[in-house]
Protein backbone atom coordinates (compact mmCIF):
# COMPACT_ATOMS: atom_id res chain seq x y z
CA UNK A 1 0.00 0.00 0.00
CA UNK A 2 1.40 3.49 -0.88
CA UNK A 3 2.76 5.54 2.04
CA UNK A 4 0.12 8.24 1.56
CA UNK A 5 -2.68 5.73 2.19
CA UNK A 6 -0.89 4.23 5.17
CA UNK A 7 -0.36 7.68 6.63
CA UNK A 8 -4.08 8.40 6.52
CA UNK A 9 -5.00 5.03 7.97
CA UNK A 10 -2.46 5.40 10.79
CA UNK A 11 -2.93 9.11 11.44
CA UNK A 12 -5.32 8.68 14.34
CA UNK A 13 -8.76 10.08 15.04
CA UNK A 14 -7.81 13.78 15.20
CA UNK A 15 -6.84 14.07 11.55
CA UNK A 16 -9.38 11.54 10.33
CA UNK A 17 -12.24 13.27 12.14
CA UNK A 18 -11.22 16.63 10.63
CA UNK A 19 -11.20 15.16 7.12
CA UNK A 20 -14.54 13.40 7.71
CA UNK A 21 -16.06 16.65 8.93
CA UNK A 22 -14.81 18.36 5.79
CA UNK A 23 -16.37 15.54 3.75
CA UNK A 24 -19.71 15.92 5.54
CA UNK A 25 -19.81 19.69 5.15
CA UNK A 26 -19.07 19.43 1.44
CA UNK A 27 -21.72 16.77 0.92
CA UNK A 28 -24.40 18.77 2.71
CA UNK A 29 -23.39 22.21 1.45
CA UNK A 30 -26.05 21.88 -1.23
CA UNK A 31 -28.95 19.46 -0.85
CA UNK A 32 -30.77 20.29 -4.09
CA UNK A 33 -27.65 20.31 -6.28
CA UNK A 34 -25.11 17.76 -4.99
CA UNK A 35 -21.47 18.83 -5.18
CA UNK A 36 -19.82 16.38 -7.56
CA UNK A 37 -16.85 18.35 -8.89
CA UNK A 38 -14.55 19.92 -6.29
CA UNK A 39 -11.57 22.15 -7.06
CA UNK A 40 -8.86 22.02 -4.40
CA UNK A 41 -6.40 24.92 -4.40
CA UNK A 42 -4.19 26.93 -2.06
CA UNK A 43 -2.59 30.34 -1.82
CA UNK A 44 1.03 29.16 -2.02
CA UNK A 45 2.91 25.90 -2.63
CA UNK A 46 3.51 23.42 0.19
CA UNK A 47 0.32 24.19 2.11
CA UNK A 48 -0.88 20.58 2.08
CA UNK A 49 -3.37 20.94 -0.77
CA UNK A 50 -2.50 17.72 -2.61
CA UNK A 51 -2.28 15.69 0.60
CA UNK A 52 -5.69 16.97 1.68
CA UNK A 53 -7.11 16.22 -1.78
CA UNK A 54 -5.99 12.60 -1.39
CA UNK A 55 -7.27 12.34 2.18
CA UNK A 56 -10.63 13.78 1.13
CA UNK A 57 -10.77 11.26 -1.72
CA UNK A 58 -10.12 8.41 0.72
CA UNK A 59 -12.81 9.69 3.09
CA UNK A 60 -15.34 9.95 0.24
CA UNK A 61 -14.52 6.43 -0.95
CA UNK A 62 -14.88 5.05 2.59
CA UNK A 63 -18.60 5.88 2.61
CA UNK A 64 -19.22 4.33 -0.79
CA UNK A 65 -18.79 7.43 -2.93
CA UNK A 66 -17.01 6.38 -6.10
CA UNK A 67 -14.31 9.04 -6.33
CA UNK A 68 -11.90 10.18 -9.04
CA UNK A 69 -8.89 12.34 -8.24
CA UNK A 70 -7.70 14.25 -11.32
CA UNK A 71 -4.26 15.82 -11.31
CA UNK A 72 -4.64 19.35 -12.67
CA UNK A 73 -1.36 20.66 -11.29
CA UNK A 74 0.40 20.16 -14.61
CA UNK A 75 3.31 22.42 -13.70
CA UNK A 76 4.57 20.18 -10.91
CA UNK A 77 2.61 16.92 -11.00
CA UNK A 78 3.17 14.71 -7.96
CA UNK A 79 0.33 12.20 -7.75
CA UNK A 80 2.47 9.51 -9.34
CA UNK A 81 4.94 9.90 -6.50
CA UNK A 82 2.27 10.00 -3.84
CA UNK A 83 0.71 6.75 -5.03
CA UNK A 84 3.95 5.14 -6.25
CA UNK A 85 2.45 4.54 -9.69
CA UNK A 86 3.90 4.85 -13.19
CA UNK A 87 0.89 4.70 -15.55
CA UNK A 88 1.50 4.44 -19.26
CA UNK A 89 -1.17 7.03 -20.03
CA UNK A 90 -2.43 10.16 -18.33
CA UNK A 91 -4.68 13.21 -18.55
CA UNK A 92 -3.28 14.56 -21.80
CA UNK A 93 -3.67 11.23 -23.58
CA UNK A 94 -7.37 11.21 -22.70
CA UNK A 95 -7.86 14.83 -23.77
CA UNK A 96 -6.20 14.11 -27.11
CA UNK A 97 -8.46 11.07 -27.47
CA UNK A 98 -5.39 8.91 -27.98
CA UNK A 99 -6.71 6.45 -25.38
CA UNK A 100 -10.00 5.89 -23.63
CA UNK A 101 -10.34 7.04 -20.04
CA UNK A 102 -10.43 3.52 -18.65
CA UNK A 103 -6.88 2.93 -19.91
CA UNK A 104 -5.52 6.04 -18.20
CA UNK A 105 -7.38 5.90 -14.88
CA UNK A 106 -5.55 3.98 -12.14
CA UNK A 107 -7.40 2.07 -9.42
CA UNK A 108 -5.75 2.65 -6.04
CA UNK A 109 -5.60 0.13 -3.17
CA UNK A 110 -8.34 2.19 -1.52
CA UNK A 111 -11.57 0.70 -2.84
CA UNK A 112 -13.62 3.32 -4.66
CA UNK A 113 -10.75 5.78 -5.21
CA UNK A 114 -9.29 6.16 -8.71
CA UNK A 115 -6.59 8.51 -9.97
CA UNK A 116 -5.99 10.21 -13.32
CA UNK A 117 -2.45 11.54 -13.19
CA UNK A 118 -0.72 14.02 -15.46
CA UNK A 119 2.70 15.05 -16.66
CA UNK A 120 4.23 18.51 -17.08
CA UNK A 121 2.37 20.45 -19.77
CA UNK A 122 3.68 23.46 -21.69
CA UNK A 123 0.38 25.34 -21.86
CA UNK A 124 -1.78 24.11 -18.94
CA UNK A 125 -4.15 27.10 -18.87
CA UNK A 126 -5.34 26.54 -22.42
CA UNK A 127 -5.60 22.78 -21.97
CA UNK A 128 -7.42 22.79 -18.63
CA UNK A 129 -9.74 25.56 -19.80
CA UNK A 130 -10.59 23.81 -23.05
CA UNK A 131 -14.01 22.57 -24.06
CA UNK A 132 -12.58 19.08 -24.31
CA UNK A 133 -11.62 19.22 -20.61
CA UNK A 134 -15.18 20.10 -19.64
CA UNK A 135 -16.54 17.38 -21.90
CA UNK A 136 -14.23 14.84 -20.26
CA UNK A 137 -15.34 15.91 -16.77
CA UNK A 138 -19.00 15.67 -17.83
CA UNK A 139 -18.37 12.12 -19.03
CA UNK A 140 -16.68 11.23 -15.74
CA UNK A 141 -19.66 12.60 -13.78
CA UNK A 142 -21.77 9.83 -15.30
CA UNK A 143 -19.45 7.25 -13.74
CA UNK A 144 -18.23 8.84 -10.49
CA UNK A 145 -20.07 10.28 -7.50
CA UNK A 146 -17.27 12.74 -6.67
CA UNK A 147 -14.50 14.24 -8.83
CA UNK A 148 -11.68 16.06 -7.04
CA UNK A 149 -9.50 18.38 -9.12
CA UNK A 150 -6.10 18.96 -7.53
CA UNK A 151 -4.97 22.30 -8.99
CA UNK A 152 -1.88 24.55 -8.64
CA UNK A 153 -1.75 27.29 -5.98
CA UNK A 154 -3.97 30.13 -7.14
CA UNK A 155 -1.61 32.64 -5.60
CA UNK A 156 0.92 31.66 -8.27
CA UNK A 157 -1.05 30.32 -11.24
CA UNK A 158 -4.48 30.92 -12.75
CA UNK A 159 -5.58 27.34 -13.55
CA UNK A 160 -7.59 26.91 -10.34
CA UNK A 161 -9.79 29.92 -11.15
CA UNK A 162 -10.37 28.64 -14.69
CA UNK A 163 -11.54 25.25 -13.40
CA UNK A 164 -13.39 26.71 -10.39
CA UNK A 165 -15.59 28.79 -12.69
CA UNK A 166 -17.09 25.53 -14.02
CA UNK A 167 -16.90 23.30 -10.93
CA UNK A 168 -19.67 22.67 -8.39
CA UNK A 169 -17.48 23.90 -5.53
CA UNK A 170 -14.02 25.08 -4.53
CA UNK A 171 -12.04 24.54 -1.33
CA UNK A 172 -9.12 26.83 -0.46
CA UNK A 173 -6.35 25.41 1.75
CA UNK A 174 -4.48 27.87 3.95
CA UNK A 175 -1.44 27.12 6.08
CA UNK A 176 -2.04 28.44 9.59
CA UNK A 177 0.65 30.82 10.78
CA UNK A 178 2.51 31.25 7.48
CA UNK A 179 -0.06 32.16 4.82
CA UNK A 180 -0.31 35.92 4.61
CA UNK A 181 -3.75 37.47 5.09
CA UNK A 182 -3.28 39.89 2.20
CA UNK A 183 -2.46 37.06 -0.20
CA UNK A 184 -5.36 34.94 1.02
CA UNK A 185 -7.78 37.82 0.45
CA UNK A 186 -6.38 38.33 -3.05
CA UNK A 187 -6.95 34.66 -3.90
CA UNK A 188 -10.52 34.73 -2.58
CA UNK A 189 -11.15 37.87 -4.61
CA UNK A 190 -9.87 36.10 -7.71
CA UNK A 191 -12.22 33.19 -7.09
CA UNK A 192 -15.09 35.62 -6.65
CA UNK A 193 -14.28 37.27 -9.98
CA UNK A 194 -14.33 33.82 -11.59
CA UNK A 195 -17.81 33.32 -10.12
CA UNK A 196 -16.58 30.25 -8.27
CA UNK A 197 -18.74 28.60 -5.62
CA UNK A 198 -16.37 28.74 -2.66
CA UNK A 199 -17.38 26.00 -0.25
CA UNK A 200 -14.94 27.12 2.41
CA UNK A 201 -11.40 27.54 3.65
CA UNK A 202 -9.44 24.74 5.31
CA UNK A 203 -6.95 25.84 7.94
CA UNK A 204 -4.06 23.39 7.75
CA UNK A 205 -1.05 22.80 10.01
CA UNK A 206 -3.04 23.40 13.19
CA UNK A 207 -1.75 22.04 16.49
CA UNK A 208 -4.54 20.07 18.14
CA UNK A 209 -5.01 20.80 21.83
CA UNK A 210 -7.07 17.64 22.35
CA UNK A 211 -4.29 15.29 21.31
CA UNK A 212 -0.52 14.93 21.29
CA UNK A 213 -0.77 14.42 17.53
CA UNK A 214 0.38 17.39 15.47
CA UNK A 215 -1.80 17.68 12.38
CA UNK A 216 0.95 18.53 9.94
CA UNK A 217 4.12 17.70 11.80
CA UNK A 218 5.09 16.12 8.50
CA UNK A 219 4.13 17.30 5.05
CA UNK A 220 4.66 16.03 1.53
CA UNK A 221 7.03 17.52 -0.98
CA UNK A 222 7.93 15.83 -4.26
CA UNK A 223 5.97 12.81 -3.08
CA UNK A 224 8.21 12.25 -0.05
CA UNK A 225 7.49 12.87 3.63
CA UNK A 226 9.56 15.65 5.21
CA UNK A 227 9.81 17.17 8.66
CA UNK A 228 8.19 20.60 8.86
CA UNK A 229 9.99 23.64 10.22
CA UNK A 230 7.42 25.28 12.43
CA UNK A 231 8.79 28.82 12.66
CA UNK A 232 8.51 31.17 9.68
CA UNK A 233 9.53 34.80 9.75
CA UNK A 234 7.84 37.36 7.55
CA UNK A 235 7.34 41.10 7.34
CA UNK A 236 3.68 40.60 6.41
CA UNK A 237 0.89 39.79 8.85
CA UNK A 238 0.25 36.03 9.01
CA UNK A 239 -3.24 34.66 9.45
CA UNK A 240 -4.05 34.21 13.14
CA UNK A 241 -1.01 36.28 14.15
CA UNK A 242 -3.09 38.30 16.59
CA UNK A 243 -4.92 35.32 18.08
CA UNK A 244 -3.91 33.57 21.30
CA UNK A 245 -2.33 30.15 20.90
CA UNK A 246 -5.21 28.56 22.78
CA UNK A 247 -7.63 29.78 20.14
CA UNK A 248 -5.60 28.82 17.08
CA UNK A 249 -5.02 25.30 18.42
CA UNK A 250 -8.69 24.34 18.21
CA UNK A 251 -10.13 23.47 14.82
CA UNK A 252 -13.69 24.32 15.82
CA UNK A 253 -12.97 27.95 16.69
CA UNK A 254 -14.03 30.77 14.39
CA UNK A 255 -11.33 32.73 12.67
CA UNK A 256 -12.77 36.16 13.22
CA UNK A 257 -16.05 35.79 15.10
CA UNK A 258 -17.62 38.84 13.49
CA UNK A 259 -17.17 37.58 9.93
CA UNK A 260 -20.14 36.66 7.74
CA UNK A 261 -18.98 33.09 7.45
CA UNK A 262 -19.00 30.44 10.13
CA UNK A 263 -16.04 28.26 11.04
CA UNK A 264 -16.50 24.56 11.50
CA UNK A 265 -14.00 21.80 12.14
CA UNK A 266 -11.46 21.83 9.35
CA UNK A 267 -13.36 24.18 7.04
CA UNK A 268 -14.74 27.69 7.03
CA UNK A 269 -18.05 27.91 5.18
CA UNK A 270 -19.04 31.06 3.38
CA UNK A 271 -22.02 32.13 1.31
CA UNK A 272 -21.94 31.10 -2.34
CA UNK A 273 -21.11 33.96 -4.59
Amino acid sequence: MPDILNDYKNAGTVLQDAVKTLRTNIRFSSVDDPVKTIVMTSVLPHEGKSTLSIFLGIAMAEIGQKTLLIECDCRKPMLRNYFSIRPQYGLMDVLRREVTADKAVVHTPQAGLDVLSSTVLANPVEILGSERMQTMISEFKKVYDVIILDTPPLGSFIEAAVLASKADGTVLVINQGTTQMERAKAVLSQLEKAKAHVLGVVLNNVEMSSSDYYYSDYYYRDGRKKKRKHKTESTETPLNARRPAADTARTNETQGRNSKSRRITGVEEGEAK
